[in-house]
């Protein structure tokens, strides 16, 4: 935590499946909650679906076996100074995609 940006962290949503997925992925980009991006690795929030990126090489079945699932989506949360602003702007997101009910 910094002061004056505020806090960081890894968040993982399993969606389901791929489609509520990338609407979840296009929704928190049109919140303008973050970028969706192939790498986690930037100072701003970014997000992305494994299994349809850095571990694409990974066969399905193994995919399945550790847990990979098509709907998942992992989010870094980047340097932040409202978090709770974030937060409900993920949850809104997630509302609108079906992944929660209000």
């Amino acid at each position: 935590m910094n002061d004056g940006f505020g806090f960081g962290g890894m968040l993982a949503i399993d969606a389901g499946d791929e489609k509520i997925a990338d609407a979840l992925m296009k929704r928190m980009q049109d919140e303008k909650v973050g970028y969706l991006a192939v790498s986690l690795g930037y100072f701003k929030t970014l997000f992305s679906s494994p299994g349809h990126s850095t571990s694409s090489e990974i066969p399905k079945e193994e995919q399945l076996k550790m847990g990979l699932s098509e709907g998942l989506v992992r989010i870094s949360i980047g340097l932040d100074n409202n978090i709770h602003k974030t937060f409900e702007r993920i949850k809104k997101c997630m509302v609108d995609v079906g992944l929660l009910k209000t």
